[in-house]
């Protein structure tokens, strides 16, 4: 390993930042520390740092200093160039597009293994050179160290705090870990969700099922739930009927993705089915994100468990609409266009088919997206009257640039071919030749971080209308499955 010594030849500072980082076993704690002594040890005035993962996906971890973090991507693709060559060489490389000596990344390596990459930029006096280059190679060799010994110690620190039965983990150490997250979010800009799972009649279902069965089956719902979740998210057992789950840097829409996936991943488990020949299973979920519901634990945990009461008091409850099969969207349609009973306190209501309100939701729909291009989003018209001829077309951002051009709600339409063909960047045209529904029916679906809406009717003169948020993304879902489209 090279010997530390700063620019001008003083050995003693960066050996005990060598030290220091050695000796640092908290991961967030170290990754400020490894950007400290690095700018310090180069005079760089900016620094950003990327940790890789147990997978090995490259993340942005921290920053400091006078660094754009708008320029700074959020992941790197370590087989991509120039990352690539930049870790395999385990050497300083110039930053691209920079003047020389500018700015410079440095790799963390340990046993030729690439753990981090950082890069300084900046520089105080002067310009970076070779003294500036050994120096922060020479830490960079004690951080990548020190990153996989914090990386080790926190793994084993998580198998004593697992509940022993389920293999989640205990609530102290979530509420611990989540009191970190929120120092990260604020520091860095990041958004995170908390998820509360819930099994509304966990208690009946575990005197039906008899105790060895559910426990069983408590397990194994646990084990669905951990195959959905990734590395960094943390999932922690309340009760046999209750777990949340952390979600670092996933914002609303994808907490919502995350819960449609473990709901699909629950039900796919022998256990669960086995129990569910006793009773149905009532899984409940709902997910706050920081900062938008709150700046808080119990703020988010607040909003999460107020998502679960509205996805207990849904139309997909109280219609039995979970048990349809996978892609019986005109089933649900139908349903819904019926005479199901809807309540008069629902967010749903049937009403006379108008035209008209349904050109003025579709131009709604897109000013929406317009008054706000970063939130991710899905939107799905469906009608025979020729796709390129939508309202939808003239009110969607133009597509030509900036923001507007930005926009990252998918938008589709669904039909037969026919008249003037879709002439928009952020249209795209799905072909339904030959289905007989899109000759009564029409639908429009919209679901967003922040809204959600949906518009049905159908030949009989009927509508109906709801911003019942899981009821939209049954029907989206149900939508998706029918036409294979794609889940995001």
């Amino acid at each position: 390993m090279a010997t530390t010594r700063e620019p001008g030849g003083d050995e003693g500072p960066a050996l005990r930042d060598a030290l220091k980082l050695l000796a640092t076993l908290d991961l967030e704690k170290l990754q400020d520390l490894v950007l400290q002594v690095l700018a310090r040890v180069t005079d760089a005035q900016g620094a950003a740092l990327w940790i890789a993962d147990e997978r090995g996906a490259f993340t942005l971890r921290g920053y400091r200093g006078v660094v754009d973090r708008a320029a700074l991507p959020a992941r790197l693709d370590a087989q991509a160039e120039p990352w690539r060559t930049m870790l395999a060489s385990g050497s300083p490389h110039p930053a691209p597009g920079a003047p020389a000596g500018e700015a410079f990344y440095v790799p963390l390596l340990a046993d030729e293994e690439p753990l981090g990459l950082a890069l300084l930029s900046d520089r105080a006096r002067g310009r970076f050179g070779d003294d500036e280059h050994a120096a922060a190679l020479s830490l960079a060799d004690f951080a990548a160290v020190a990153v996989r010994n914090a990386r080790r110690f926190q793994a084993l620190e998580r198998v004593g705090l697992r509940d022993k039965e389920t293999g989640a983990y205990n609530l102290s150490y979530f509420v611990d870990y989540a009191g970190k997250e929120f120092y990260k979010a604020r520091r860095y800009g990041r958004a995170f969700s908390l998820a509360v799972l819930a099994v509304d009649n966990a208690e009946a279902l575990r005197r039906a099922a008899g105790r060895d069965l559910w426990r069983r089956a408590v397990r194994d719902l646990v084990g669905a739930v951990a195959r959905v979740v990734r590395d960094a998210d943390i999932l922690a057992r309340v009760s046999d009927g209750e777990y949340y789950v952390l979600l670092p840097e996933t914002d609303a829409f994808g907490a919502l993705m995350f819960q449609r996936r473990a709901a699909e991943e629950i039900r796919r488990e022998a256990t669960i089915r086995q129990v569910e020949e006793r009773g149905p299973l009532l899984l409940s979920m709902g997910a706050a994100t920081f900062p938008r519901d709150g700046e808080d634990f119990d703020g988010l945990l607040h909003w999460a468990k107020a998502r679960v009461e509205e996805q207990r008091g849904s139309l997909v409850r109280k219609l039995h609409l979970g048990d349809l099969e996978r892609g019986a969207f005109w089933e649900l349609c139908d349903l819904l266009l019926g005479d199901a009973p809807v309540p008069a306190s629902s967010p749903s209501a049937r009403l006379p088919a108008d035209p008209e309100r349904f050109h003025a939701a579709q131009r709604e729909a897109a000013l929406e997206i317009a008054r706000d291009p970063r939130a991710r989003g899905l939107l799905y018209v469906g009608t025979a009257d020729g796709l390129g001829r939508a309202p939808l077309l003239s009110a969607l951002p133009s597509g030509d640039g900036g923001r507007a051009g930005d926009a990252t709600v998918r938008v589709h339409l669904l039909g037969p071919r026919g008249g003037p063909p879709v002439q928009h960047p952020l249209a795209t045209e799905v072909f339904t030749d030959g289905d007989a529904r899109f000759a009564g029916h029409q639908f429009l679906l919209f679901l967003t971080e922040h809204s959600a809406y949906a518009w049905l009717s159908g030949p009989d003169g009927r509508a109906f209308h709801t911003s019942d948020v899981p009821l939209v993304d049954a029907l989206i879902h149900q939508l998706q499955a029918r036409y294979d489209l794609q889940p995001l």
